[in-house]
């Protein structure tokens, strides 16, 4: 019968245990363990009601939310009321897994994010795969490197890829949702243009953003002078790339490039020396930094 189903809601999704996407009704076929989710929005009511009537065992089965998750996922996709917090602010970190096993359950996820984190935190998962975590701001945070440390033990224990977006504190406002769409749409932005960066802040992918909001044309305008040296030797692109995103140092960026810090120093100078842009400068670094995505992306 699922198989049927599958074949009728191609939108549709199996899984062996119901996750906490909302938008979604969930049933299962008795003598099975597969769960099917079927997207709200494309089913009509006689649909819904005809599903329920053959499975009624589970015609109001609902992801085990909180009362908690329940409010916040509301308000943030769903323009439900401000949940109340014991601070005034706040700041979302987004997470994204991929890559997930069979074996893989979501609770033991959770339990794991809760008890990394110093302070009590709430989770809101969309669905199996993402979701996001609300921290409230007190004298003691989780910062950059111990998620990254976190990102390692997760990847080594439940063997999957997950990818966080940190976000910046704010005040427990209407305009927080509008801080959580723009937070969303730079971290699919950077999943989508830059999945090897795990930990990703607004300060990482402001340029990428950026770049993204120039018309096809301007950049083409914008850059054409410096794609002409870049061509020139495929390799300095990314060199340059590098040196700025190490905050323009020569020997660190020498050493993940293997090679001799005078080479890539002649690299950068005659970088330099043939565009009339001192990348050492902010503003030289930050237009040649765009250039630099420029060249990646075509």
């Amino acid at each position: 019968m699922i198989n049927q189903l599958l074949k009728l809601y191609p939108q549709a999704v199996l899984a062996d245990q119901p996750n906490h996407d909302p938008h979604l009704y969930w049933f299962k076929e008795n003598n099975t363990n597969d769960f099917i989710g079927i997207p709200k929005s494309i089913l009509s009511e006689k649909e819904r009601k005809l599903l329920q009537a053959l499975f009624p065992s589970m015609s109001n089965l609902e992801a085990p939310f909180s009362k908690t998750t329940q409010d916040w996922n509301a308000f943030l996709r769903a323009n439900g009321p401000i949940p109340s917090l014991k601070k005034d602010s706040c700041r979302l970190i987004h997470f994204s897994i991929s890559n997930i096993r069979d074996t893989f359950h979501f609770d033991e996820f959770e339990e794991a994010l809760k008890s990394l984190f110093p302070n009590e935190i709430i989770i809101v998962p969309f669905n199996i795969h993402e979701g996001v975590i609300i921290e409230e701001q007190t004298d003691i945070q989780m910062d950059e490197e111990e998620l990254i440390s976190t990102i390692q033990a997760f990847e080594s224990d439940f063997f999957f890829k997950v990818h966080f977006y940190i976000g910046r504190f704010y005040p427990v406002i209407q305009k927080l949702r509008d801080f959580f769409q723009l937070e969303q749409s730079m971290f699919t932005l950077s999943l989508q243009e830059q999945p090897e960066e795990q930990m990703i802040t607004i300060e990482k992918v402001v340029p990428l953003y950026t770049y993204k909001a120039i018309s096809n044309h301007e950049k083409h305008l914008l850059f054409a002078t410096i794609r002409n040296v870049l061509a020139e030797e495929p390799e300095l692109s990314a060199t340059i790339k590098q040196y700025i995103e190490n905050h323009s140092n020569a020997t660190l960026t020498a050493k993940q490039l293997f090679m001799h810090r005078n080479s890539l120093q002649y690299r950068i100078d005659k970088f330099i020396e043939k565009t009339g842009i001192d990348i050492k400068t902010f503003h030289g670094a930050f237009f040649a930094y765009l250039a630099c995505l420029h060249e990646e992306q075509e």
